[in-house]
Formats: C-alpha cells, sequence, structure tokens
C-alpha cells in the first residue's frame, strides 16, 4: 500500500531537483558512475560491465517498480531534467519501515544534492507515508555521507563487517526525531 501510495507522488520536486522513476535511459549515468573511482571507492567496485549488462541491471529495478515496488530512483536538475544520482527507497509494508540509500555523480557532489533529496524523502515518508523508521548505511570511509546523515538527524546505531571486508555504519531515524 505504500509502495503504491510513493509510487502516486511521483515524480517528487524539490527547490533544484527532480526525484523520478528510473529508466534504461539512464544508463549512461549507471556506466559513468562505474567508471568513477571515487564512487567505486564507497561501492566495492562495479569493474568491467557492458553497456548491456548495466541495461539488464536497470530494466530488472524498473520491472520491480512496475510491479508496485519502489526501488531505483533517478535524480534530475530541475532545470534541465539532466540525471546526476539514483536513490532507493526501499519501504518495508510489514514494518512501516523504509531504508535510503544514495549514489551521485562525483562532478555533482558537494552541492548539496544529496542533503536535497534524502530530506525531501524523510518528509514524503514521515509526512505522507506515516512511516515509523527509517535507515540507511554507509561505509566506514565514506564521511560526507556520514556528515549528510547525522545533519539530517539520523543517528548512528551500529556497525557491522560485510563479506569482503568493509565496514558499514548503521544509522536510524524514527519518526518522532524528525523535524
Amino acid at each position: 500500500m505504500k509502495n503504491k501510495k510513493m509510487i502516486s507522488l511521483l515524480p517528487i520536486k524539490t527547490e533544484r531537483l527532480i526525484i523520478r522513476k528510473t529508466v534504461t535511459d539512464d544508463v549512461d549515468l549507471l556506466m559513468k558512475l562505474d567508471k568513477q573511482e571515487t564512487t567505486q571507492k564507497f561501492l566495492g567496485g562495479i569493474k568491467n560491465k557492458t553497456r548491456e549488462e548495466r541495461v539488464e541491471f536497470l530494466y530488472k529495478k524498473i520491472k520491480k517498480f512496475n510491479s508496485g515496488i519502489i526501488g531505483s530512483l533517478t535524480v534530475c536538475l530541475k532545470d534541465n531534467d539532466l540525471p546526476i544520482g539514483f536513490l532507493e527507497f526501499k519501504i518495508d509494508e510489514n514494518n512501516n519501515n523504509a531504508e535510503v540509500s544514495y549514489i551521485f555523480d562525483f562532478d555533482y557532489t558537494r552541492n548539496g544534492y544529496c542533503s536535497e533529496c534524502v530530506k525531501k524523502l524523510l518528509e514524503v515518508g514521515f509526512k505522507y507515508l506515516e512511516l515509523n523508521n527509517i535507515y540507511a548505511d554507509t561505509i566506514e570511509g565514506n564521511i560526507s555521507s556520514q556528515k549528510i546523515l547525522e545533519r539530517l538527524g539520523f543517528k548512528l546505531k551500529s556497525t557491522r563487517v560485510v563479506e569482503n571486508g568493509y565496514i558499514f555504519l548503521d544509522y536510524k531515524i524514527l519518526k518522532e526525531e524528525y523535524t
């Protein structure tokens, strides 16, 4: 129910951005992100993927979305509709929670775009979808991401080590903590 409600709210506009459904034409941005060393450093590296493999990856996300489950969203500049990043907003309808994640073209970082998007998703999640909690995680060395989450009111709840040895920091914000 909440996934469908979220889908009905799209596209979502902020002051400078549009958050919309991901489409296969967004593959160019995905391919660019695959080649950015700084971006890959925080993802564990997606190397040597072909354009066809990345289109298939997006197609699976779009298929899931079309079945009524939010997954990948694309962030575009409002003034020219240029895609600059991706968001994930996974709603757990059974527990009335969501998880947000993001990745932006390094050429557009340090402009406040990520904060602007996540802030808007918090508003939508708590105000319109009436979620209880929203979660996020980031890799231990991604100080910029940690600062974004903390500035928006997320609290560090735990750390975990994943298979490849990366340490992730798990954050959470409760509805009552959101202002």
